[in-house]
C-alpha cells in the first residue's frame, strides 16, 4: 500500500535498479560482495605482483599494471559523452518514450502526473524514470537558479510525478482514481505519498551536474540516460564504467600537480574554494564529505603500504579515527543509528505503525501517528537510497585513486607525493561547511551514518579482496 507502496516504488522503481539496470551501467561497481571477493582466483604468484607496481582491481578479478599516459591517449578519439556506445539505446529510449494520445489517455482517470512528465499513460517503468531524470536535470535548481520560480514549480511536478508512478500500486491507485485515490482520507493511512523535497530526491539518486569532474557520470543516471536499454550489455557497461573511472584519475592527478611541485599553500587554496564552491549545489555538502573520505582512506592506504612494504592496511585504525570524531562533534547516536535500521526495516515498521494507528482514540492521535510514521519512512527511504549511490561513489573513487596512485608513467616520488596530497585533498573536503541548505538536521546524522557505513563496507570487502590475492 501507500507508503509502503510509495517507498518501494522510489526504491523499487529507482534504486533497485543499481543492482539490476544501473549495475549493468556501472559494469560492475555494484554488483556485490560476490564480485568483490574474486581475488581468491587470482594468479599463484600475486604475491610479487604490488612490488611490480600493480594493483588489485576487484571488479576485474586481476592484478592492473597503469600507464596514465596511455590511458590518456586511448581516449583521444572516443566521444566525451561516450555516444558510440549510448547512441542506439538512447535512440530507442526515445522511441518508446511517446507523448501522451487520446486512447490511451482514455484508459486512465487522470493524466497530469503523465502530462508532467510527457509521457503516456502506458509508459513503462524504465521511460517513467528517464524521464524524470532528463526532465528534472533541465529544471534542476543548481542548472536554472533559484529565482526562476516556474522552473521551480515545475521541478516539484516532476519529482512529486515520478514519487506516485514509480510505484505500481500508487499508480494503479491513481489510474483509476485520479489523485483523489492517493487522499489518506480516501484510502487510509497506506496510501499516503511521502513529502521528500524534490532536489533531495534527485541529489540522492542522481548526484550533481557541478561534480562532474569528481564523480563523473553516477550509474543510475546512465541507467536513467539509455531507459535501461538492453543494447546495454556487460561489456558495453565495463567498456563505460572504465572510461568514466579513466577520465576522473586523468583529472585527479591534474589536480594533485600543484602538491606534486610543492606549491602546498596553493593547492590547499584551490582545494578549499572548489570544496567551497561544490558544497552550494543541492545538497552538495554531503556528496563533498563523502568525496573525501573515500580520498582520504586511499591515501592512508597506500602511504601505509609504502611504509610497511607488505600491502594494505587494515582500515580499522582509519575508521575508528573518524568515527569518533564524528562522535565528538555530535555528528553520531545509538538512537539515530537504530533509527536507519529501522529505516531499512520498512515493512516491519509501517505493519507497527499501522496498528498504532488502528488503535488511536482520537482524531490528534491519529495524525500524530500518520505523520511519525511518514518521517520515518520517508528517512529510511533516502537511507537506502543514499546508501546505494555511496557504494557507486565509492567503487568508483577507489578505483580512481587506485589508477592516480599506482601509475607507472610517473617516478615512484611523484607517487608519494600524489598520496599525501590526495590525504590533504581528503581533509579539505571533509572539514567543508554546510551551506546552510542541506538535509534537514533531524536526518543529516543518520545520512552521514549511512554514507560512512556504505563507504567502509565497499572499501573493507576491497581489501579482503586483495589480501586474499595476496595469500593465493
Amino acid at each position: 500500500g501507500g507508503i509502503m507502496g510509495g517507498t518501494v516504488g522510489l526504491v523499487g522503481g529507482a534504486v533497485v535498479g543499481v543492482v539490476g539496470g544501473a549495475a549493468m551501467a556501472v559494469g560492475g561497481a555494484v554488483q556485490g560482495a560476490t564480485q568483490m571477493i574474486r581475488g581468491v582466483a587470482a594468479v599463484p604468484d600475486s604475491v610479487m605482483e604490488p612490488r611490480r607496481g600493480k594493483w588489485w582491481n576487484d571488479v576485474e578479478g586481476k592484478w592492473i599494471l597503469t600507464h596514465l599516459d596511455d590511458e590518456s591517449k586511448s581516449l583521444i578519439d572516443v566521444p566525451e559523452d561516450d555516444e558510440d556506445i549510448l547512441r542506439e539505446a538512447k535512440k530507442d529510449a526515445d522511441d518508446a518514450t511517446k507523448p501522451p494520445d487520446e486512447l490511451s489517455a482514455s484508459k486512465v482517470k487522470d493524466t497530469s502526473y503523465y502530462d508532467a512528465l510527457e509521457i503516456a499513460p502506458d509508459a513503462d517503468p524504465s521511460k517513467i524514470k528517464r524521464q524524470y531524470y532528463l526532465l528534472a536535470r533541465k529544471y534542476h535548481p543548481d542548472k536554472v537558479g533559484t529565482e526562476d520560480k516556474a522552473a521551480a514549480e515545475k521541478f516539484k511536478d516532476i519529482a512529486e510525478a515520478y514519487q506516485v508512478l514509480s510505484d505500481p500500486e500508487l499508480r494503479k491507485k491513481y489510474d483509476v482514481d485520479g489523485k483523489e485515490g492517493l487522499s489518506p482520507d480516501r484510502t487510509g493511512v497506506n496510501s499516503i505519498v511521502p513529502g521528500v523535497d524534490p532536489a533531495l530526491l534527485f541529489a540522492f539518486l542522481f548526484g550533481s551536474d557541478k561534480f562532474g569532474d569528481y564523480l563523473g557520470r553516477l550509474a543510475m543516471a546512465t541507467s536513467a540516460l539509455v531507459g535501461d536499454s538492453k543494447k546495454i550489455g556487460p561489456v558495453e557497461a565495463r567498456t563505460l564504467q572504465k572510461r568514466r573511472v579513466t577520465r576522473l584519475a586523468i583529472k585527479l592527478a591534474e589536480r594533485l600537480e600543484m602538491w606534486v611541485k610543492e606549491d602546498y599553500d596553493g593547492a590547499k587554496a584551490i582545494w578549499a574554494s572548489a570544496a567551497t564552491d561544490l558544497s552550494q549545489a543541492s545538497y552538495g555538502t554531503e556528496l563533498v564529505r563523502t568525496i573525501g573520505k573515500i580520498y582520504s582512506l586511499s591515501a592512508h592506504q597506500f602511504l601505509g603500504s609504502l611504509d610497511s612494504g607488505i600491502g594494505m592496511p587494515s582500515i580499522a585504525k582509519w575508521a575508528k579515527g573518524h568515527a569518533a570524531s564524528m562522535e565528538r562533534q555530535g555528528e553520531t547516536s545509538k538512537a539515530k543509528r537504530d533509527g536507519l535500521v529501522a529505516g531499512m526495516k520498512m515493512v516491519t515498521m509501517q505493519q507497527t505503525a499501522a496498528k498504532d494507528i488502528a488503535a488511536a482514540t482520537t482524531d490528534e492521535e491519529r495524525k500524530a501517528k500518520m505523520d511519525e510514521m511518514e518521517e520515518k519512512m520517508t528517512t529510511g527511504m533516502l537511507g537506502v537510497m543514499w546508501t546505494t549511490t555511496v557504494v557507486d561513489i565509492t567503487t568508483t573513487l577507489h578505483e580512481v585513486a587506485q589508477m592516480v596512485l599506482f601509475d607507472q608513467s610517473v617516478d615512484r616520488d611523484t607517487r608519494k607525493r600524489r598520496g599525501f596530497g590526495l590525504k590533504h585533498l581528503g581533509e579539505i573536503f571533509m572539514a567543508v561547511s554546510p551551506s546552510g541548505e542541506g538535509v534537514p538536521a533531524n536526518a543529516k546524522t543518520l545520512y552521514e551514518d549511512a554514507a560512512f557505513a556504505a563507504m567502509l563496507e565497499t572499501i573493507k570487502r576491497k581489501e579482503e579482496a586483495s589480501q586474499a590475492a595476496h595469500a593465493t
